[in-house]
C-alpha cells in the first residue's frame, strides 16, 4: 500500500488515521500510521504496531539467537502481522509462515498494508485459533500466541487443553511465545505452573501489564 510522503512525514507528530471499521466483535478497528508504522488499535487496545510492538519485540530479542532455525512461523491472533514483520525486518528472517486471526477485517488490513509476502511463503487463515489447532497436523519451529478481544483473552486460550495443542504443534526444539494481561503476581505464577507440564522450559519476560511466556519443546 503506497502512502503519500506527507502523511508519513506527519505521522512522527500524530496518528494519521487511514482506515476504520467494525470488527467481528462489534469492536472498532482503527488503522493508523504512526511514526511510520502501521498501528491497529481499538478503543482500549493496540493489537499492532509494525516492528515496534512490544510483545513480539522483546521476546523476540530474548531468543534472537534460536531465530536463524525458525523455517515455520504460526501466528494465533494475527493483527496486522507484527511478529512476522519484525522477523522479517529486524533479524532478516523469512519462514514459511501462516497467520490465523477469527476476524476477516483484520486479515483484510494485515495483507493490503504489511506486504509481508515477497517471498511468497505466507498464508492467511481466517479461522479460530483453537479449531484452526484442531485441524491440522502441521508442526513449527516458532508460534506466535497473541489472541485477544480489546484487552480480554477468551478463556480457550487459558486453557490446559490449548496449551497442549500448542506444545503438540512445535517441532522439535520449537518456541511457543504466549502474550498475556493476567494483571497481578499471583496469576501469573499460576499460568506459569498450568504451562510448565506442557513445555520443557518456560520463561517469562514482565512489561508493565503485558507478560510475555516463552516455552521452549
Amino acid at each position: 500500500m503506497h502512502i503519500p510522503f506527507y502523511k508519513k512525514l506527519l505521522s512522527y507528530l500524530l496518528p494519521i488515521t487511514l482506515e476504520s471499521t467494525i470488527g467481528k466483535s462489534m469492536t472498532v478497528l482503527t488503522l493508523q500510521l504512526y511514526r511510520n508504522q502501521f498501528m491497529l488499535i481499538t478503543p482500549r487496545a493496540i493489537y499492532s504496531y509494525g516492528t515496534r510492538y512490544n510483545p513480539f519485540k522483546k521476546s523476540f530479542a530474548a531468543i534472537k539467537d534460536r531465530l536463524p532455525e525458525c523455517n515455520r512461523f504460526l501466528l494465533l491472533g494475527t493483527g496486522l502481522g507484527s511478529a512476522l514483520n519484525i522477523l522479517q525486518e529486524i533479524y532478516h528472517c523469512y519462514p514459511s509462515s501462516t497467520l490465523v486471526d477469527y476476524d476477516e477485517d483484520i486479515i483484510a488490513f494485515s495483507i493490503k498494508y504489511m506486504n509481508l509476502n515477497l517471498k511468497q511463503n505466507v498464508v492467511w487463515k481466517c479461522d479460530d485459533a483453537f479449531k484452526f489447532l484442531q485441524s491440522t497436523d502441521e508442526k513449527f519451529d516458532l508460534i506466535g500466541v497473541d489472541i485477544f478481544r480489546d484487552l480480554v483473552q477468551p478463556e480457550f486460550s487459558l486453557s490446559s487443553e490449548f496449551f497442549q495443542l500448542c506444545s503438540t504443534h512445535l517441532s522439535e526444539g520449537g518456541i511457543c511465545i504466549f502474550n498475556m494481561i493476567l494483571g497481578d503476581d499471583n496469576r501469573i505464577v499460576e499460568l506459569e505452573k498450568k504451562l510448565m507440564p506442557h513445555f520443557a522450559k518456560v520463561n517469562f519476560i514482565l512489561d508493565r501489564m503485558n507478560t510475555y511466556f516463552i516455552c521452549h519443546a
